[in-house]
């Protein structure tokens, strides 16, 4: 009887396995219930499960007893290991350590070393490292102690300092585990497994015994497999076994190479490849051992790579294989997942079709889940997401992330903004987004937020008591949280995690319903109930280190949906992909580094210390994902997708696509007839329009009631450029909002620049000081922390504004000569009749001064920057200071009595700017006057348009609304008709 059985690659494993044993028992199904089936994952045996239910219609069945080897259950390891022998073995045998245990354990190791000098956050992460060393060591059935002799004298230094690190795991950690009575969770794997082996060795059961789906890559399960092969009843089923491979290339096989595994388990178990029989019942479709028949061909190794040239003369089955493979490489990562989407899309236009997408690139699945929601397709990758990017586990994290910044805005309203964020007052955040939040960044904390509404109360001049009492209200949310930060002793986390808990329970409202509420909610539950349990492990923190710590925990933590699932489609990884059954398989991310993915670099050893300790070599993963894809490469229809551009970087197509191309030269096929479909023609024709009409030049005409009859000084200019922008702000009423925590830039700074220069000016009006220049500086600092501005940022800017302030009081001084201040920062307001009712302008003038000798004014404006001519004043383009000058004359400034000006001056006080003014231009403010009576007379006419841009060389410095008008559309077209 043979013992050692294969299922092709192509074939569905999990079908096969289940119709064969169904065919086998069929009249009496109850003997299904005496077999025991070992599999490599618990996903490898819901798989199997749902197969059976499938062939056999849905009917209620009695399954074999499965059981997954790469999680061995206990429960279910002692139905295996009968007797009281053997229920005292696994007594005898000491507790897994549960994860999180570990790492805590390992951490605390790790941070209590005299050699690290870093927080318990970087220690957690450290030990993550240290615990999948550790997790590859048991796998080998290695030891840790004998890493300490690892290291020999011809090695580099630095390979001797790692190796002292090490010693955490060879002395320190094998005596925590002493402490605890317990061992690691993959030692303990092993040590069942071959607890199980012994006992069968001893015991050999009497029940049919299938190893299925495994190639024993781990020596316990490679162990267990040649027990079970020496089994009167046991059977072992491997996944893909090439049995057609030539005598050359299998004694050439690398780890890089699909059937490496395979040879690696035969000679562990001293068998051959002649030991191998089909597993019974299979019908292998032609397609399919084409398929087999390529794949060989692309995999072979270097050694036996002179048969290529043969290939012109083979028999054409090369050329069979090619039908339903195809290859699509696409521009970018987003273009390939629009690729996919459709093919997912395309396959359910098909009654009972199914379709896989089989990718290691987590970004490409979410990527491919996002595109499929424009048909309300809803797919879940197999992989899960970190519990981090869950709702809940995000709503967590935001809350920390907000105290530790101590409420600064985009932290604070990331929270706010929360979907889960329930307990507050929505028209209220609104209001505190506005008046608060946006602009340059307030003071730390509460108080911050209250101080900022003060400011802005006195600048509207009106009080805001909502908004009020909801920061009030934040405060008491927020405080008890805040002061754990601010308060920099050290902490238990679970005194922090529970006025964490408080504080996200507070603001999601309703005692936390809605948090801990669905499938992500009892997760971050579930976690964080076990972190409390695991409090004790942890040491006394300092508070700003908690927020990266749970970070760490909650990327490390996955979260999987248990239902939603689509019927006939899925997204799944490597290792869950290898039982499935689909009509349509899609291989994605093919590019070098992704699929296969980089062997990188081993921080803890160099390759010759790999491999004198035990360890495999890092290219065993390149020869696992060989397999995978090749197991997906020889189903009957395969589309293989890749993207030439990742993240803006180029890729290499992976070497099996290389591997590909070249065989198919060699055999004169060509490999562009992969390449031949449609599917990206889809792609093209999904969003294209059947026609493109570009927008014409906005042209609003709204009536004459409509249109302001108020306008500030500064927005006339704007006005005589762009009128759009008129209409957009004072007829639609779209003001444009400050960013959040506004950086600091050149309007900032001329802010900062004129409160100096008002406060100085005020201080002064008759007499300059002795010490003017200090004085300036020291109301320059007093402006700057009234801004709450970034101190970092004036540092590096505050040497060239001392200049600049240096500048200003030369200038002043000479200035003084010829004229006193008299207002700064004075509001005013003259009113025009016009045939539409009477037109307001109104402003603020920098700085009005009296001119001595005579009753003339002079107008002056600050400028931090810019370009300002005598002509741009006189042509209109500069109308700022000649509007000025206008309400002075009529005496719309208040406390000013009406005079003529003298003088109009831009001081633009830069390093190297020079004023611009106009002196004794008697003309310039009359004929301001009648160019703007003009205007509103203009604009009075309801057939007058407020076009965009009417003049396409007077265009305004900045334009907030230039996307409403679609200018780049519109100017797009222009060009394109003046060019013809």
């Amino acid at each position: 009887m043979s013992k050692i059985f294969n299922i092709p690659a192509g074939i569905p494993f999990a079908k096969a396995l289940a119709q064969s044993l169904l065919h086998e028992h069929e009249g009496r199904p109850e003997d299904l219930a005496d077999i025991l089936i070992l599999l490599p994952t618990r996903r490898a045996c819901r798989t199997l499960r749902e197969a059976f239910l499938r062939e056999n219609d849905g009917k209620p069945i009695l399954l074999p007893r499965m059981q997954a080897l790469g999680d061995i259950d206990e429960d279910e390891l002692s139905l295996s290991i009968a007797g009281a022998d053997g229920a005292q073995t696994l007594l005898d045998l000491p507790p897994g350590l549960p994860p999180m245990r570990r790492q805590l354990l390992l951490a605390r190791a790790i941070f209590q070393d005299e050699t690290f000098a870093h927080g318990f956050d970087q220690a957690l992460a450290l030990a993550k490292a240290l615990g999948h060393l550790m997790d590859q060591i048991y796998t080998e059935n290695l030891d840790l102690k004998d890493l300490a002799g690892l290291v020999p004298e011809d090695f580099a230094d630095h390979w001797q300092v790692t190796l002292d690190f090490l010693k955490i795991l060879s002395e320190k950690w094998p005596d925590i585990l002493d402490t605890l009575g317990m061992i690691d969770a993959a030692d303990r794997r092993n040590r069942l497994l071959l607890e199980l082996r012994d006992f069968w060795d001893a015991h050999p059961p009497q029940d049919r015994i299938i190893a299925a789906g495994t190639t024993g890559s781990i020596p316990a399960t490679a162990s267990l497999l040649g027990v079970i092969a020496g089994l009167p009843n046991g059977q072992i089923v491997l996944p893909g076994f090439d049995t057609n491979i030539d005598d050359a290339s299998w004694e050439a096989l690398g780890e890089t190479h699909p059937q490496y595994g395979f040879k690696h388990l035969f000679d562990t178990l001293s068998m051959t490849r002649d030991d191998v029989t089909l597993w019974p019942g299979l019908e292998i479709p032609t397609i399919c051992e084409d398929r087999k028949t390529l794949a060989r061909e692309m995999m072979r190794p270097a050694e036996s790579a002179g048969e290529w040239q043969k290939l012109r003369h083979n028999d054409g089955r090369l050329g069979a294989a090619l039908d339903g493979l195809s290859l699509v490489e696409c521009d970018t990562q987003q273009h390939e997942a629009d690729i996919i989407a459709l093919l997912l899309r395309g396959i359910l236009e098909e009654d009972a079709k199914t379709a896989t997408l089989i990718t290691p690139d987590r970004m490409l699945a979410k990527r491919v889940s996002t595109a499929c929601l424009r048909w309300g397709i809803t797919l879940d990758d197999s992989a899960g997401k970190p519990l981090s990017h869950t709702k809940a586990g995000r709503f967590f994290l935001l809350i920390a992330q907000a105290c530790e910044q101590t409420l600064s805005p985009v932290a604070l309203l990331s929270v706010l903004k929360h979907p889960l964020c329930a307990g507050i007052d929505r028209s209220a955040l609104e209001g505190l987004e506005k008046t608060v939040l946006r602009g340059p960044k307030p003071a730390l904390g509460v108080d911050g937020l209250l101080q900022r509404l003060r400011d802005y109360e006195e600048r509207k001049k009106t009080t805001y008591d909502s908004i009020r009492d909801f920061i009030v209200q934040l405060g008491e949310i927020f405080t008890p949280l805040l002061d754990v930060y601010t308060n920099h002793e050290n902490a238990d986390i679970k005194t922090i995690l529970h006025v964490h808990l408080q504080t996200c329970e507070a603001l999601a409202g309703d005692d936390g319903q809605a948090l801990w509420s669905g499938e992500e909610g009892e997760s971050l539950a579930s976690f964080l109930s076990g972190l409390l349990d695991h409090a004790p492990y942890f040491p006394q923190l300092e508070s700003q280190q908690y927020t990266a710590i749970m970070q760490q925990f909650l990327q490390g933590e996955t979260f999987r949906p248990r239902y939603g699932t689509h019927p006939r489609l899925q997204i799944l990884g490597q290792l869950e992909a290898r039982l499935i059954d689909s009509d349509l398989v899609i291989l994605g991310g093919l590019n070098e580094g992704t699929w296969p993915p980089d062997p990188g670099h081993d921080p803890w050893m160099s390759r010759p210390m790999r491999e004198e300790f035990g360890l495999p070599g890092a290219e065993r993963s390149i020869g696992l994902a060989a397999h995978d894809f090749v197991q997906g490469f020889c189903t009957p229809h395969v589309v293989m997708t890749r993207a030439a551009r990742v993240d803006g970087a180029p890729c290499s197509p992976a070497r099996w696509l290389q591997r590909l191309e070249t065989v198919l030269d060699a055999a004169g096929l060509g490999a562009e007839t992969l390449t031949q479909n449609d599917v990206k023609a889809w792609r093209e024709q999904l969003d294209a329009a059947n026609s493109v009409t570009p927008a014409s030049r906005p042209a609003p005409c709204p009536p004459v009631h409509a249109r302001p009859r108020k306008m500030r000084i500064t927005n006339v200019e704007t006005w005589l450029k762009d009128p759009y922008s008129i209409y957009a702000r004072y007829i639609l009423g779209l003001n444009t909002l400050d960013p959040l925590e506004k950086q600091e830039d050149a309007a900032l700074r001329g802010q900062v620049l004129h409160d100096t220069l008002e406060a100085f000016v005020t201080a002064y009006p008759d007499e300059l000081p002795q010490n003017a220049s200090a004085i300036l500086q020291g109301m320059a600092q007093d402006a700057v922390e009234a801004q709450h501005s970034d101190p970092e940022d004036w540092r590096f800017f505050w040497p060239r504004f001392e200049r600049v302030l240096e500048g200003f009081i030369d200038k002043e001084t000479q200035w003084r000569n010829e004229a006193r201040p008299l207002k700064n920062e004075i509001d005013g307001q003259t009113t025009l009749s016009s045939i539409g009712g009477d037109f307001i302008l109104y402003g603020r003038a920098d700085r009005i001064d009296a001119i001595k000798g005579g009753d003339h004014a002079a107008l002056i404006d600050y400028k931090s920057a810019g370009q300002y001519s005598q002509k741009g004043m006189r042509s209109g383009d500069l109308p700022q200071l000649p509007l000025e000058a206008m309400i002075l004359e009529d005496g719309g400034f208040d406390g000013v009595a009406a005079k003529p000006c003298g003088y109009l001056g831009y001081w633009v006080l830069s390093m190297n700017g020079k004023d611009t003014s106009l002196i004794d231009d008697a003309d310039i403010v009359q004929h301001t006057r009648l160019s703007l009576e003009n205007l509103i007379a203009r604009f009075d006419d309801e057939n007058t348009p407020y076009l965009s841009l009417p003049r396409a060389g007077k265009a305004p410095r900045y334009n907030d609304y230039e996307h409403l008008a679609r200018v780049k559309e519109w100017a797009a077209f222009d060009d394109q008709e003046d060019a013809a």
